[in-house]
């Protein structure tokens, strides 16, 4: 009775294995059909309103890119440039022609990751932390490889997964907008110096200046199966330039 006992439960364990593989591969299949089209969206940390009545007595634009990803040869200065121009904006060369200034720096341009998700750098905001939750929050996460649930299917659904991988491409850029507004504004700066571990030291300048500062910060996501990066990449850009674009 001991041994057929025995058996019958090696044979059961054997059948679920089987089963759990089964199904986490086919959730897998359908996940990397569903996705075998690249599709983009982005969402804004903080939403900014450009008054229209200036816009159209300052279309002249000033424009100052820069890029600290580890991706360096996308082309967004430029991409951002031609988004500018075709809403009648025109680009000028020197800051003190612009009615607007706008200041755009790309700070990441990678694969998402646990730690470095879309929703936890948005939520970062302008000028904070890109590193965030754990995937799985807000935007849908796609897992780059399905868990079979069992010692013998997670070996080969690791095989499967490393061949067909639903992929998560993310940008992220900060903006700094400057609208040139009559009269200017005056407002103050406030620092907060370490003096030791128990003091310090709290300091305020008077600010005057001939601009209106907007910040905010643009978060941009590609999904696919099986993606081509620097493609993703370029068409993320694309997107970012577009969406800063679409605020004036």
């Amino acid at each position: 009775m001991g041994i057929k006992y025995l058996f019958k439960v090696v044979l059961l364990m054997g059948m679920i294995s089987s089963m759990a593989f089964y199904l986490s591969g086919c959730a897998h299949t359908m996940s990397a059909i569903e996705h075998r089209e690249l599709t983009v969206s982005a969402k804004m940390s903080d939403t900014i309103f450009i008054d229209p009545k200036l816009i159209s007595i300052n279309n002249k634009v000033f424009v100052k890119t820069s890029n600290t990803s580890d991706m360096q040869d996308i082309e967004f200065d430029s991409l951002l440039r031609n988004k500018l121009s075709s809403r009648g904006l025109v680009i000028v060369n020197d800051p003190s022609e612009a009615g607007y200034i706008i200041q755009a720096n790309v700070l990441y341009m990678d694969y998402e990751k646990e730690g470095m998700t879309a929703d936890g750098m948005l939520a970062g905001g302008f000028g904070g932390a890109i590193a965030g939750s754990k995937i799985g929050s807000g935007w849908r996460a796609q897992t780059a490889g399905a868990a079979a649930g069992a010692a013998i299917g997670s070996i080969v659904g690791g095989l499967v997964a490393s061949a067909i991988k639903v992929e998560n491409l993310c940008g992220v850029v900060d903006i700094q907008i400057q609208e040139k507004v009559e009269g200017g504004v005056k407002g103050k700066m406030v620092t907060d110096a370490a003096q030791g571990s128990a003091t310090k030291l709290q300091t305020e300048r008077v600010i005057k200046s001939d601009y209106q500062v907007y910040r905010t910060r643009i978060v941009a996501k590609a999904t696919q199966t099986n993606m081509d990066k620097k493609q993703a990449a370029n068409i993320i850009s694309a997107k970012l330039a577009d969406q800063i674009a679409g605020l004036f």
